[in-house]
């Protein structure tokens, strides 16, 4: 199928024609290159209308934009036509005329009168309705001056009465479009402040003044400060208002800066702003400028109190002492272990667990991780039999009970019994007093040479440092605590959580250690294979914040008490109180 488009120019008082021949059934037109009719007038949409041949020499007219088009100088979105039906289309009028020899449908395109432009144009201003001030009633000057007092009265003269009128404030607040200071508000506030959003006087107590520290301080008492502002005399922490660091309008989770240089403008330099008075080391970068971590190993003083001692990774004296004998190494041996159910291929899954929430590890139990091959079991008789994973007194009375129960029941199959705990005995059957005290003294022999077995040989004493004490009435053992540290940066933040998609092996060099003084905590090395400082781009990105607590004072903190106030208008802290 092919249509006939005729173009009719007219030059110097003469019409030409230009023909061209467009296959297909429908004829679209626009301004569109793959358009059937190319029409190059601004005022014609890519794809503007189309032609749809029907039955019996009729057509259908589309329009495809929503002001429709004008067929017959009727302005429609379709509309049927015929042979002299024409179509208006910016500039040009498109008429369907009878189709020639070899045609099957023709149109012929010609250029509206410059004055039928202008009509054409103003009618469909009419329909669109004014686009320019001059064009209505209103005057220039008049209006700004209307708009600018009702922008006046709206964003300010109604805020400000509901601000010093909280009755009428209020009123505004709940009415909905009504002009109020939530106009003001630069954006949603943090979400632990919602509670209270809508009140803002709580911490805007004067108008067009910056929120003041006594406003933070009145609800957040027990915040803990950053540094003792009178050990570390630094000018510039005590002067430094809350807002520089929180500012709140800026989202549900936007209200603590993460800017690296609120840190590092003092760390870079601290042995200087502190006059040499600071045991840290300066830091400006996790990625270039960041000292060896420092762990913290269990110890104890002379009386006997937790006195956790910190240590370079870099030091030479990092040994954990914590009075285990545990070999990593053969745990995690690729060719497995001697297991009670056969043998077995360990992973550090076995013994060490994520605690809820995937911060820190759960404690290593004896009963949960290490029973399951070191179980303490100490009568061939009696397989099921353990004593308890507990202190020696405790062991020891353990056994001394159960071999007495044995022997006063009799039977006992022992070559080297006496007889009286070897002869059987009926229920109810009465021993002498001579004999119970045999009995007793048997009992009480064997429940300490099997005890010896189990504290220096095949059960305590391959884990724990045993030593034998002699007393008066015989031999005991002292079993040496056990000294893990339980948080080895309690000064930082790290969750295992978000490093769950790595393995063990990355950062815990424990198969290669055969002893349980090895500390093996990774370093700042292995932490920089994937962090860097802020501006990094080729590592994950990470400010001092991801790490470490601003307000991480232990004895200190931002609300002002009642006996001691830190010099700074209480922006540092304040002691305190047993009470507190």
């Amino acid at each position: 199928m092919v249509w006939l488009v005729r173009t009719q120019t007219k030059r110097k008082g003469s019409v030409v024609h230009s023909d061209d021949s467009v296959p297909g059934a429908t004829l679209t037109i626009g301004r569109a290159a793959g358009q059937g009719v190319f029409l190059s007038d601004l005022s014609v949409a890519l794809e503007h209308a189309r032609i749809v041949p029907l039955k019996g020499g009729r057509y259908r007219i589309e329009s495809l934009i929503a002001a429709g088009v004008r067929v017959d100088g009727k302005l429609q979105q379709s509309a049927g036509a015929g042979v002299g039906t024409t179509l208006d289309v910016g500039n040009h009028r498109i008429e369907i005329i009878k189709a020639p020899k070899g045609y099957e449908h023709a149109v012929v395109i010609s250029e509206l009168a410059q004055m039928g432009t202008m009509v054409q144009r103003a009618a469909v201003q009419a329909r669109r309705g004014a686009s320019s001030l001059s064009q209505t009633w209103l005057a220039k000057r008049s209006t700004s001056w209307i708009l600018f007092c009702m922008a006046i009265l709206a964003g300010l003269v109604a805020p400000v009465t509901g601000f010093f009128m909280p009755d009428i404030g209020d009123t505004l607040r709940n009415v909905p479009a009504a002009p109020s200071d939530q106009q003001w508000s630069a954006g949603t506030l943090q979400t632990a402040h919602h509670f209270f959003g809508k009140d803002c006087q709580n911490c805007h107590t004067e108008p067009f003044v910056r929120v003041e520290d006594d406003a933070c301080t009145s609800c957040h008492q027990s915040t803990l400060a950053h540094a003792d502002g009178e050990f570390f005399e630094v000018g510039a922490l005590l002067e430094t208002p809350c807002a520089l660091c929180h500012r709140d309008h800026n989202g549900p989770t936007g209200l603590i800066s993460a800017a690296q240089s609120l840190c590092t403008d003092c760390h870079a330099d601290l042995d200087q702003t502190t006059n040499g008075t600071t045991i840290l080391d300066n830091v400006h970068d996790f990625g270039d400028g960041h000292p060896q971590f420092r762990v913290e190993l269990a110890a104890f003083d002379l009386d006997g109190r937790f006195a956790p001692r910190r240590a370079s990774l870099d030091s030479d004296l990092l040994i954990e002492d914590s009075n285990l004998l545990f070999p990593h190494d053969i745990h995690l041996d690729r060719e497995g272990i001697n297991a009670p159910e056969g043998n077995r291929v360990m992973e550090c899954g076995d013994c060490h667990a994520m605690e809820p929430g995937g911060s820190k590890m759960l404690p290593v139990r004896f009963e949960a991780m290490c029973h399951d091959c070191h179980t303490l079991g100490f009568d061939p008789t009696s397989p099921d039999r353990e004593v308890p994973h507990g202190d020696a007194p405790e062991v020891v009375f353990m056994m001394q009970e159960y071999y007495t129960n044995k022997a006063l029941r009799g039977g006992v199959i022992d070559g080297t019994a006496p007889a009286v705990v070897r002869k059987r005995r009926r229920p109810g059957e009465r021993v002498s007093r001579e004999e119970r005290m045999e009995i007793l003294a048997w009992a009480d022999e064997r429940a300490h040479r099997v005890a010896q077995s189990m504290f220096e040989g095949r059960a305590c004493g391959v884990c724990h440092r045993v030593e034998r004490v002699e007393k008066e009435n015989g031999i005991s053992w002292d079993v040496a605590p056990v000294r893990v540290a339980g948080e080895w940066f309690p000064k930082a933040r790290f969750t295992h959580v978000r490093h769950s998609t790595m393995q063990c092996e990355s950062c815990h060099d424990a198969s290669a250690s055969s002893t349980s003084d090895d500390v093996l905590i990774p370093g700042v090395a292995n932490c920089r294979q994937c962090h860097a400082g802020e501006k990094a781009d080729d590592k994950v990105p990470s400010p001092c914040i991801d790490c470490h607590v601003y307000h991480g004072y232990t004895d200190i903190v931002m609300g002002i008490g009642n006996e001691t106030t830190i010099p700074g208008n209480g922006m540092v802290g304040a002691t305190v109180e047993p009470n507190q």
